[in-house]
């Protein structure tokens, strides 16, 4: 094993160590008993313990591509970790939005896998120190406040709703015999006590919506721009950003404009493009993986061994959370699964479903991790580094290589491909004009309405979200225009579609430079 291989090992354990929660979600047998420590102290810890790997990896001189690659992602992962902590986000950011601390930890307890007698203790355990992690917020929360770090208060509220609705379905953590007795005595009163702070002391502190984004708090344009390294892992001007998404939103009107001047209101208001049930959202999601799955051989070279499994969200997915994908477990106990939210399937778009579907599942996000999966001789960081614009990129890709395809079923359907299409691009506009430009929430709302044929109910959840998480929307578009940039240069060399989507998928996660080098020395190589 190489010395840059080992230095990423080091760097994963960390990672797990950092986060166990997500390592028993990934299916890692280590520790199954605690939930992340974001005092100040294990902050200090962890960030220690990244330096040290950082300046080591910087050290080493590499020849080999595949060196260089790890070399590129442990550098990546050290830097967007650090600057996580440096952000303070866990102190101010409060939101219902599942990628919160607090949201993610309530959403995805339930979620643990409990298939071993020392899971399912672990899962009592966690459950028992509830109360310590959410006191621990409670304190981080008071600190960023007494340094001007507040939340923003519509979403300080909608996680008040969020707890009480913890707090009336408490049943969904009661997953392992003995859990009930432990939710009664620790999750309640935990969940209801950090309810209680977010009332009567977050609450009173909020930013109104007119100061919303980053570039209000103290330092917010450089949180902002750390943010937007974070998920494009890129120094990307936001300026440039947005005149982007604008470009790309006026581009959209052409394609918009081929299905009639109304389309926008037909997409909002007519009641026969909406779901009635959620049988029908799981039928939608099922016709279009089967279609996708037998369409695949003509463009992938690799197939996933698995098929992907489409179930409902569970109880405990709130109903502003869109369909996701979950990969398969590393130790095989949980496939690769497709969660369609059924939850009020009137706000949700029929002619969506098969968008949705290509991107999250296939020959999306499902394609993406099977193949992930199969790259053992890779340091794991490589296979599990969490980098949005490489994945959600992919996932977007894949939303118009369907329509390459021919897997759209109708007008309408593709439609739903250019709806979506339309609020990534908005997002570009949306993301950097409140947490760079100073946007109000309602101005960014009013960019969405009059631009893209979002519903407002959507609309209004979507510029919520990327308040919620600064920079993650960005990911989207600008890791799809990099996919896009990249085919259109190996085409031009005379490669085959299928080699470049296997070349793009055989390396691991890459960032947007990491990838560029990959695909350049591959064509260079013909």
């Amino acid at each position: 094993m190489s010395e840059i291989d080992v230095l990423a090992d080091r760097l994963f354990d960390a990672i797990l160590d950092r986060f166990p929660v997500d390592a028993s979600l990934m299916g890692f047998d280590v520790d199954h008993e605690s939930l992340v420590d974001h005092s100040e102290e294990a902050d200090r810890r962890h960030r220690e313990r990244l330096r040290e790997l950082g300046e080591a990896a910087e050290r080493l001189e590499l020849e080999t591509l595949s060196d260089r690659i790890t070399q590129g992602i442990v550098l990546h992962e050290v830097r967007m970790q650090s600057d996580d902590l440096d952000s303070r986000q866990v102190e101010f950011g409060i939101s219902a939005n599942l990628r919160t601390t607090v949201a993610c930890t309530l959403a995805f307890l339930p979620r643990l896998p409990v298939n071993t007698p020392g899971r399912r203790a672990g899962y009592l355990e966690r459950l028992r120190r509830l109360d310590g992690f959410l006191t621990t917020m409670i304190d981080r929360h008071r600190k960023g406040f007494a340094n001007g770090r507040t939340p923003v208060k519509h979403l300080v509220e909608q996680a008040i709703e969020l707890m009480d609705g913890h707090l009336a379905n408490l049943g969904a953590f009661d997953i392992v015999e003995g859990a009930s007795e432990i939710i009664e005595q620790v999750v309640r009163p935990a969940i209801e006590n950090y309810r209680d702070f977010l009332r009567d002391e977050a609450l009173p502190l909020g930013r109104d919506t007119e100061h919303a984004g980053l570039c209000w708090l103290p330092e917010g344009h450089a949180l902002y721009r750390m943010a937007v390294h974070t998920h494009t892992t890129e120094d990307l001007d936001p300026e440039d950003l947005h005149a982007t998404g604008i470009r790309l939103i006026e581009d959209l009107k052409q394609e918009f404009a081929q299905y009639g001047d109304d389309v926008f209101d037909r997409i909002r208001n007519d009641p026969a493009l909406r779901h009635r049930s959620a049988e029908e959202m799981l039928d939608g999601a099922r016709r279009a993986v089967a279609k996708a799955e037998a369409a695949a051989p003509q463009w992938f070279r690799t197939l996933p061994d698995r098929k992907c499994v489409i179930e409902e969200a569970p109880a405990a997915v709130p109903a502003h959370v869109p369909p996701h994908y979950f990969p398969a477990a590393e130790d095989g106990s949980r496939p690769g699964t497709y969660f369609v939210n059924t939850k009020e399937p009137q706000n949700r778009l029929r002619i969506e479903d098969e968008a949705t579907a290509y991107h999250e599942a296939v020959p999306g996000h499902h394609f993406e991790h099977s193949k992930l999966a199969l790259l053992k001789d890779l340091p794991i960081v490589r296979r599990k580094a969490p980098i949005s614009v490489f994945g959600e990129g992919w996932g977007l890709y894949c939303e118009r290589l369907a329509d390459e395809m021919g897997l759209y079923s109708n007008d309408e359907s593709r439609l739903g491909m250019l709806t979506m299409d339309a609020m990534r691009a908005g997002r570009l506009v949306v993301d950097t004009g409140l947490h760079a430009k100073g946007w109000s929430r309602q101005q960014a709302i009013d960019f969405l309405v009059e631009n893209t044929p979002m519903g407002t109910v959507q609309i209004e959840s979507e510029v919520d979200r990327y308040l919620g998480e600064p920079g993650q929307a960005l990911a989207y578009m600008v890791g799809r225009l990099k996919f896009q940039e990249l085919r259109e240069k190996a085409e031009a060399a005379g490669k085959d579609v299928r080699d470049f989507h296997e070349v793009v998928l055989s390396q691991g996660r890459l960032t947007l430079a990491l990838l560029d080098e990959v695909v350049e020395e591959w064509i260079a190589g013909a």
